[in-house]
């Protein structure tokens, strides 16, 4: 398998498995974590072609935890993220306000996107992008760099329910409090890089 997706979650993951699955790692090698922080994991052979997704730091806290909030799932998540889970489990957050008041962000949220894009030991091609490609473009960025000849139509892009502009003031000004930096710093990305 030389096709990877990797992504921190909240993505649209699974529309893209149903769409293309079986061209990338999710469908022949299910035990591979797509969620991987591990930028040079012995599967990317030389050659292979990487698809990191990734969405802004806020919609992806939102995501989580609405997802999760009530059940063990973002523990989980953070863990399979390669996380501070050690940290995450002692504070016991109550919710996400709770999470959001803390300054650290055991989610390594930056520094896991940042081991993909600045990884000087790579020997695979990258197609960093952000969550926004899908909504502008759909699927033929990826299919194009996979080399894929599948109808782009087979993806249907699907608004996520997580955005923080639809949030009270009271959560804007905790996001910004927390990942104000990171935020700044993903806005300045571009929508996407392919990197050889």
């Amino acid at each position: 398998m030389k096709n990877f997706l990797i992504t921190q979650g909240c993505t649209g993951t699974y529309s893209l498995i149903s769409s293309v699955g079986k061209h990338f790692n999710y469908e022949n090698t299910r035990s591979f974590n797509h969620h991987s922080r591990n930028a040079n994991n012995g599967a990317f052979t030389e050659g292979s072609n990487v698809v990191y997704i990734f969405c802004n730091p806020y919609d992806y806290v939102l995501s989580c935890f609405r997802r999760w909030e009530n059940t063990d799932g973002v523990r989980s998540h953070n863990q399979q993220c390669g996380g501070d889970n050690e940290y995450y489990v002692s504070k016991n957050y109550k919710g996400l306000q709770d999470f959001l008041s803390d300054p650290y962000d055991c989610f390594k949220y930056k520094e896991h996107a940042d081991g993909y894009l600045h990884n000087n030991q790579r020997k695979y091609n990258l197609l960093f992008v952000k969550y926004e490609v899908l909504s502008e473009y759909g699927i033929q960025p990826i299919l194009d760099f996979w080399n894929l000849s599948n109808d782009p139509n087979c993806f249907k892009f699907k608004q996520r329910s997580s955005n923080w502009k639809n949030e009270s003031q009271e959560i804007k000004d905790l996001l910004e409090f927390k990942y104000g930096d990171v935020m700044k710093w993903y806005e300045e990305l571009p929508l996407m890089q392919e990197l050889k």
